[in-house]
């Protein structure tokens, strides 16, 4: 099975002193405000034909925007809310935890990400991913391999902010850093990890 990749971002959102259900309402209401393009709603749509074949789609095609996920209940108790979980167009999910920002997974697979021949597609997630990250106050991503981001990701309890900065000192130091763009990789020769500071789109 191919490597999956996971999509962070870091972020100023204040956890610590300001009420969740504040923090939640602020972060998607500006969330509302970012066009999603059309491009992304196509890609998503894609992925959910393929995951869901023949299927009824209309479900997700229901979902117009952002909106809270519902806290699940154990046996009638609501789990104390810690982060914020998002749900968006096509079945979207984002989640903004103290320490950093799970961004929305649209691709799955090194091989399409960093492929030259998807530079359209990425290029567009990137903008989309860009203004997510500096919406909140960010100014990287990192994309890495979902089985190296479970070895090394620290854990991440209470506000931590250097959580994220943490696990990429971790990776420069166990896979060194490169200058390559992100798409001057060969065919199968694939990074680790990719800190990306969007200084192409700035």
């Amino acid at each position: 099975m191919l490597p999956v990749l996971e999509f962070y971002a870091n972020h100023t959102l204040d956890f610590e002193n300001t009420d969740i259900n504040t923090l939640e309402y602020q972060a998607i209401t500006e969330l509302r405000k970012i066009h999603i393009p059309d491009d992304i709603l196509i890609i998503l749509l894609d992925g959910l034909r393929s995951q869901f074949p023949g299927g009824d789609l209309s479900v997700f095609a229901s979902i117009e925007n952002w909106s809270p996920m519902s806290m699940p209940e154990i046996k009638g108790k609501i789990i104390q809310k810690t982060n914020i979980a998002a749900i968006g167009a096509m079945g979207m999910r984002l989640i903004i935890r103290p320490q950093y920002i799970i961004l929305p997974a649209l691709i799955y697979e090194r091989v399409d990400w960093y492929s030259p021949q998807n530079k359209e597609k990425v290029q567009t997630i990137r903008t989309y991913y860009h203004a997510i990250t500096s919406l909140f106050g960010g100014d990287h991503a990192i994309y890495v391999d979902e089985k190296i981001g479970n070895k090394y990701f620290p854990s991440t309890d209470n506000f931590d902010k250097s959580a994220l900065s943490t696990f990429e000192q971790t990776l420069i130091t166990r896979y060194g850093t490169t200058n390559k763009t992100l798409f001057d990789y060969a065919h199968g020769k694939y990074p680790k990890y990719y800190i990306d500071h969007f200084t192409d789109i700035k």
